[in-house]
């Protein structure tokens, strides 16, 4: 018997189907996950790294860059071998693929709201390297290595609405490498720079740091494994206000980043919550469109920061 072409099932359609239960319902519920595994090892490094804090505040004179960066490094390692003794692989579920808005609006566009909110990336990333290639952003005085670390973040912005809108144009994980690798080169390339302006060695970690995120979609692809994927993106988010709090400025306007953080926490809730805000606006907006906007907005953030911030030893 020939089953027709509208009734066939892809092999990603019948693993769905088979296991419903397997993976994530949706990217950002990652860290759901957590709770089935013990938080008392999470709890106690972040008291760690908390607790260091408070000790660098009371005792400055003790506590020179070089232990402050040995002190991070060690989070990293702990928080690393949490993920992989604590956490079980992390597969990536099918059912992410499925977002709530599918409506063809205009042109042709299929999933049109999701693809075409990926513009405004597109959108940050070239006004943001136009603005620094124009003097318009206070990167003047710094080194050529620190100007092409910005400019290299500001194309991998560009990258990131290029690679998004293809994802949402036909969403599979095929396409989803193309989504996620730009991501990694953002977040690893401003990672490497909040790191260099604080601590001094960001450009020599930013090759290791960029590297790091593209082996982790790779990983991912070959092994079905969210794990290093979801650290490249958490850990840089869930330990930049304690960063900022044990290095010191060179910079004011710092608060930005903290600003820019408020915003990509929103975007992970609105991709979180997808079908539901979908529901709650009457299937005008999605969750997971507005989380394009929020991201977007969040990197508005860092690239007002550029405008206003000016060296703390500098006059206004």
């Amino acid at each position: 018997t020939v089953i027709p072409m509208r009734q066939r099932k892809t092999s990603d359609q019948m693993k769905a189907t088979e296991k419903p239960g397997q993976g994530l319902e949706s990217e950002g519920m990652v860290f759901r996950q957590f709770k089935k595994f013990p938080l008392m090892p999470l709890f106690a490094i972040f008291a760690f790294l908390g607790g260091f804090c408070i000790y660098a505040f009371s005792f400055p004179e003790l506590v020179d860059v070089e232990r402050k960066i040995a002190v991070m490094v060690i989070v990293c390692i702990l928080l690393i071998l949490y993920l992989y003794l604590a956490v079980p692989p992390v597969p990536q579920d099918l059912k992410y693929h499925d977002f709530a808005d599918k409506r063809c609006l205009c042109c042709k566009v299929p999933n049109t709201f999701d693809v075409l909110s990926n513009v405004p990336f597109m959108v940050v990333g070239l006004v943001s390297l136009a603005m620094q290639c124009a003097g318009l952003l206070n990167l003047q005085e710094e080194s050529a290595s620190v100007q092409m670390a910005w400019a290299f973040m500001f194309v991998s912005i560009v990258a990131i609405g290029f690679g998004s809108g293809y994802y949402h144009w036909a969403p599979s994980n095929a396409t989803l490498i193309w989504d996620r690798l730009p991501m990694t080169f953002a977040f690893t390339s401003l990672t490497g720079i909040i790191i260099q302006e604080h601590a001094g060695v960001g450009l020599i970690s930013m090759p290791f740091l960029v590297f790091a995120g593209i082996w982790s979609v790779w990983y991912w692809a070959k092994t079905d494994d969210l794990r290093p994927y979801a650290f490249i993106q958490g850990f840089p988010m869930l330990t930049l206000p304690f960063f900022l709090a044990l290095f010191p400025a060179r910079f004011n306007g710092r608060e930005y980043y903290l600003f820019g953080l408020a915003w990509y926490g929103i975007a992970r809730i609105t991709e979180i919550n997808d079908k539901e805000i979908f529901r709650w606006t009457a299937r005008t907006v999605s969750g997971h469109t507005l989380k394009h906007l929020a991201a977007a907005l969040a990197l508005c953030v860092i690239t007002r920061m550029l405008m206003v911030r000016h060296r703390i030893d500098e006059p206004v």
